[in-house]
Order: C-alpha cells, then structure tokens, then sequence
C-alpha cells in the first residue's frame, strides 16, 4: 500500500475593493523587483534573496507573509527562467498578473467567512459559498496557501490517500471525438465527444468572421474574442470534467487502476518541418509535412488537458494511474495475433485472421496486452460496432457483410509482418480475460 499526499483547490468569487487592487499591483511590483535583484546579482537561493530584499519590501507596508510569499513567487520565476535559458530567444522575465499570494497560517475562517490580512491588524472578510465551507471546514483536509486575483480567491487543501493494490485495470483510449474505456474483465465504455470537435471548427469560424469584423477596432476585437474563448473554454472543461468523473467512479466502484497512453510529443510530430524543393522558387526549404487543416485541428485537442484531468481526480480518490510505456502501433496492431490491421472507414480495422474490430477497442486491448494485465480473446462482440462519430467512405469497398459482423478468416499473407511490441504467448490459441 502507497501513501500519497493528494491537493485540490477551491474558487470563491468576490467584489475586490480598491485596497485590495492596489495589494495586487503592489505583490505584482515586488516580485518583480525581486526578479530584477535576482538577475542583477545571481542569486539562485531564495535564502539569500529573502536577506537581500526583504527590508525594502517591508517599505511597502502589507503583512510580512506578503513580502515572504512575493519572494517565494520570485525565486520559482527565476528557476524557471534558469531552466528555459539554454534555448534560444527566452525573454526576462517579469511578473504581469495581478495576484497575491499568502501562507496557510496568515488566514482564518470565522463563522462561514474566509479572513485574510491585508495589514497588521487590519482584514479583509470574504464570504464562503456552500461548496467552500464544506471543503474547509473539513478538519480532514489540511488547509494550504490562498491566491488572490481581481476576481476569484482560491483556497488550496490536501489530504492523505493509501493506494492499494488493484483487482483490476481499465484501458482509456483518448481520440477526438470519442474517449474509449475497456476494463480487464471485458467490459467496455464509450464516451461520445463529437461536440467537442464539431464546437471546434464552430468555433474557429466564428472568431476568423469577427477577426474580419472588427479588424479596425483592437478594443471591440479583443473582448469580443475573450468572450467567445471563455465560452469554448467552458464548453470543453464542462464535458471533459464529466467523462473523466464518471471513468474514476467506475474505477472506484470496482477497485480497478487506469493505464493510459503517452501523448507526449504528439504536437511536436504534428508541427514538424522537413527540408523538400520548392517549385516556385527553386529553394531547398522547411516545409510543414502535415496540411494546415489537420496541424489547426490537432493544436487545438484536449488530449493532455484530459488526462491531467483523469490523474488528478484518480489520485484524489486513491486509485492508481498507469502510463503505458507502449502507445505507438495500438489501434493497428491486432490485440491476439499481433499482425499489423488494414483500416477500413467508420473506424473498423481488420484482421486477416480474426475479422473487422472496433480499432479504439483494439488499441485499449492492446494496452492492457503490452502491460502484461491480460490476454485478450478473440475479438469482443462489441468491438464489431462501428464507430458512431464517422461516417461511411463510399470510396472504399466495405459490404454490408463486413460493417456487421466478423468476416471468415483468411489465408495468411507472409508478406504482413508482426509488430515489435512484446510477443503474446501461444497467440494462435484462443486468449480469454483473466
């Protein structure tokens, strides 16, 4: 059994007062006076900084757990900024939010209010919603740091949870319209996102069409395209919170850990450039590989963002997250025999010797195969049903024979070659679920 320290954080929403505008301005302007002593000297200790500026920030006149936090929020800026130096064209830094920050014992809750210094002996009392007394005056949970912003408190907290050992593991296949979930003892979730990337393209017309509108005026433009990402924005947080949710759920009801992909680098190898002969000119030059279409498309996927998700509330509620080592190859490498799949449109694949499957199933099938969890068998006969989110090509030849149920099996070609993930044994027998 593991012991992890697991953190959450609660909003409250508030009317800022013009002394707390200026706390703001005011924490802004010492970090970056920090920031610029630290540059300017080559301190990296937030010891030595803290002995540096510490009696010119009291010159301020805010509580002392200000002057320590502003320095705090200084020395992480200059790590970072340490870190990110060895590439090229990384600017100075310098702090342009408003926020401040403070300790867990500059604050106190008193009767449902949140009560924070602002000077000594001088307070500012913000009233608690129903969600946030019920987080902090939980004596289980333990009481962290409160930022302040222009229009939102947030309040950290953190608890204690025991991970056990799994009975179980379920296999999430993040894609673009849909999110698929197979768990180890065959039961299989689909989750329809194609909102998501119907809202995308919506969305993406309609800032180019106020882009064109508002061209000539920057102030109309600039708000008009806040509120329209704040509304994408909540669109995508809202559905991507519910999935997520309800896979955790799932998870903890069964006592069963969660193996996802490693996505990282996928944008990266989306936005590569390859040196290719330019017929208009005559030059040798770097030239995108994928088309401006699909580089639009996947830049703009949730992919990551849900998955921090997932981990998030799955170590919150003490259950397990695997990141599977073998992600390349999963939707087209057939989870029994191992040979690679042909692709067929609506989101089958086949196999020559197994039939048509549902490739979001075979690549989470495939997951629990490469990590050792189980060992399928032959396919499920929910991994017959076609994707719902993409239709039908009619330039590919797929009868109705083939969209509804498995084919018979055929001769093996020997020019298909087995993948390089690691070999099943006995694959040709027949492989069932633990």
């Amino acid at each position: 059994m593991e012991t992890v320290k697991a953190m959450k954080c609660v909003g409250i929403p508030y009317q800022p007062s013009q002394d707390v505008l200026k706390l703001l301005e005011a924490f802004r302007d010492m970090v970056n006076y920090c920031i610029h002593v630290g540059l300017g000297k080559g301190i990296t200790s937030r010891f030595r900084l803290t002995g540096e500026v510490y009696h010119r920030l009291m010159k301020y006149g805010y509580h002392s757990w200000y002057v320590l936090s502003a320095i705090e929020v200084a020395a992480t800026i200059l790590k970072n900024y340490r870190k990110a130096r060895k590439h090229s064209g990384v600017k100075r830094p310098r702090a342009r939010r408003l926020m401040a920050k403070i300790g867990n014992q500059g604050f106190k809750i008193e009767n449902c209010r949140l009560r924070i210094p602002l000077r000594p002996r001088e307070y500012i009392y913000i009233p608690l919603h129903k969600r946030g007394v019920e987080f902090l005056a939980n004596s289980i949970f333990k009481l962290g740091s409160v930022t302040l912003t222009p229009s939102m408190v947030y309040v950290s907290f953190s608890k204690v949870v025991e991970i056990e050992e799994s009975e179980g593991y379920v296999a999430v296949d993040v894609n673009e319209d849909n999110i698929t979930a197979v768990s180890s003892d065959g039961e299989v979730r689909i989750y329809d996102l194609s909102k998501l990337k119907r809202a995308n393209q919506g969305y993406f017309e309609r800032r180019r069409a106020i882009q064109r509108r508002y061209h000539k005026d920057r102030r109309v433009l600039r708000k008009a395209l806040s509120k329209l990402s704040k509304n994408y924005k909540n669109k995508v947080l809202t559905m991507l919170h519910q999935v997520s949710v309800a896979i955790v759920k799932w998870c903890k009801e069964k006592g069963y850990s969660i193996i996802h992909e490693d996505l990282k680098g996928l944008r990266r190898a989306v936005n590569r450039r390859a040196k290719r002969f330019n017929k208009f000119n005559g030059k040798v030059q770097a030239v995108s590989r994928r088309s401006k279409r699909l580089k639009r498309r996947l830049n703009n996927w949730w992919f990551r963002r849900f998955l921090k998700q997932m981990e998030h509330k799955a170590l919150w509620e003490g259950v397990k997250t695997v990141e599977s080592r073998y992600t390349r190859g999963s939707s087209s490498t057939c989870p029994i025999c191992g040979f690679r799949l042909k692709r067929y449109p609506n989101g089958l694949v086949e196999c020559e010797r197994h039939g048509l499957m549902n490739r979001h199933v075979v690549a989470c099938l495939n997951l629990l195969r490469w990590e050792g969890v189980v060992r399928p068998q032959p396919p499920l006969k929910c991994s017959y049903e076609p994707s719902p989110n993409e239709p039908y090509g009619d330039e590919d030849k797929l009868g109705e024979q083939k969209r509804g149920s498995c084919v018979s099996r055929m001769q093996h070609s020997k020019s298909n070659k087995p993948s390089y993930h690691p070999p099943l044994e006995d694959a040709t027998e027949p492989c069932y679920f633990n």
